[in-house]
């Protein structure tokens, strides 16, 4: 019975296992680099623009704070998926929303009605200046501005809620 495990479990085996692994971590990260190739990096642009409630948010304000900025669309399915991410991370921490590309405010302030995330402090990008600003031609995209206004993770397509938090943890915890 020893001998029929250790034929099993070769050291060619595991080799070949590991090889195999390794190839696809390493495929998963360059579609990641891939996918981020035209984001932001460094300096994070500034911007001042109106929120939906009506009040202007400028980038400098939130100086001396980790900044979450969170690009999305209506029309985006995996934009939906994030929702209540998004929402949960407004609960305690410091989140922008761009709506990219989902039309004027009105429709933008009656999908957020419809969603349930009306909460959520929106710029409307219809003409896009701000997403081009920042690299931005898919969503979702999600930027984590350090407390120096230093862009130090981006995101590009769905993530899970811990991808979110690990990000912004990582971002407070080292920068």
């Amino acid at each position: 019975m020893l001998k029929k495990i250790k034929q099993k479990f070769t050291l060619k085996k595991i080799l070949k296992e590991l090889g195999m692994l390794l190839i696809l971590v390493i495929i998963f990260f360059l579609i990641q680099g891939w996918m981020k190739r035209n984001m932001v990096e460094g300096d994070a642009p500034n911007f001042e623009r109106q929120l939906l409630d009506g009040s202007t948010v400028k980038l400098s304000d939130y100086r001396g704070k980790v900044l979450i900025l969170h690009f999305w669309a209506d029309w985006c399915p995996y934009c939906k998926f994030e929702e209540s991410s998004i929402s949960s991370l407004l609960e305690s921490e410091q989140v922008i929303t761009v709506a990219f590309q989902s039309g004027n405010n009105e429709a933008v302030q009656k999908f957020l009605l419809k969603q349930e995330i009306s909460q959520w402090p929106t710029i409307v990008d219809n003409t896009s200046e701000l997403s081009s600003k920042y690299g931005v031609s898919s969503v979702p995209a999600t930027y984590f501005i350090d407390s120096n206004g230093v862009v130090r993770f981006r995101t590009r397509g769905i993530t899970s809620s811990w991808g979110l938090r690990i990000r912004l943890w990582l971002t407070e915890l080292l920068y």
